[in-house]
């Protein structure tokens, strides 16, 4: 029995993939670095650490991973503070059915945790959610099962009583790992068929998600 749903958030709850997206674009073209959207794939979902490792793989070792990503995050939030945070299709109305079934929910992101608290912030639905696990609350990235398993203790869920909600191949296969059933939202991203068929169901957005709860022993 499903008794908690744990969340991410970039291209899960909020549509900031793309905004990341053109940032580091942007960010690739502004250092004379040829940053590529299978470049921008390939860091996903991951920390800061780990996303510095791959850029340095393709860049070489003395590329300044800290000053890219500071210019892509001053990108990114110059939009969300002049547009507002962009809600996914279906959210405020799942949390509000897990609020009234007595559901518990949280948020597991390879973001920095005050990112996340203030896009929840922003989008009103602070509320909903009983914890947040950011990416400097766990030593591995998704794919590692930390965030999920971490989220599932300060919930005091058992991780197998937990659904996870992921549109990235990482995630999927860090919440697999946990211990987790998982559902699969895609964004800009498909994850591969092979990450996919580690979900229970595919999703196009989240509005499916409550009905789907229902039907589970």
């Amino acid at each position: 029995m499903i008794k908690a749903v744990i969340f991410d958030m970039d291209g899960l709850m909020f549509d900031t993939e793309a905004l990341a997206k053109e940032a580091w674009l942007q960010v690739g073209a502004k250092l004379g670095r040829p940053i590529t959207e299978a470049h921008i794939a390939r860091v996903r979902g991951s920390t800061p650490a780990a996303s510095a490792a791959v850029f340095r793989e393709i860049f070489g070792a003395d590329f300044d991973y800290p000053k890219a990503k500071a210019m892509r995050n001053a990108m990114v939030e110059e939009v969300i503070d002049r547009q507002g945070v962009p809600i996914k299709r279906g959210l405020v109305g799942l949390l509000e059915q897990l609020d009234r079934h007595g559901l518990k929910a949280a948020v597991a992101s390879s973001s920095p945790r005050r990112t996340v608290e203030k896009y929840l912030a922003l989008a009103g639905v602070s509320r909903y959610f009983n914890c947040v696990v950011g990416a400097e609350d766990v030593t591995r990235s998704k794919p590692a099962p930390d965030a999920f398993l971490l989220a599932a203790r300060r919930l005091q869920i058992p991780p197998e009583a937990c659904l996870a909600l992921e549109d990235s191949g990482n995630g999927l296969q860090g919440a697999r790992r946990a211990g987790m059933k998982v559902i699969c939202i895609p964004d800009i991203a498909p994850p591969s068929k092979e990450c996919l068929s580690l979900a229970s169901k595919v999703f196009p957005d989240l509005t499916y998600v409550f009905d789907w709860i229902m039907t589970q022993p």
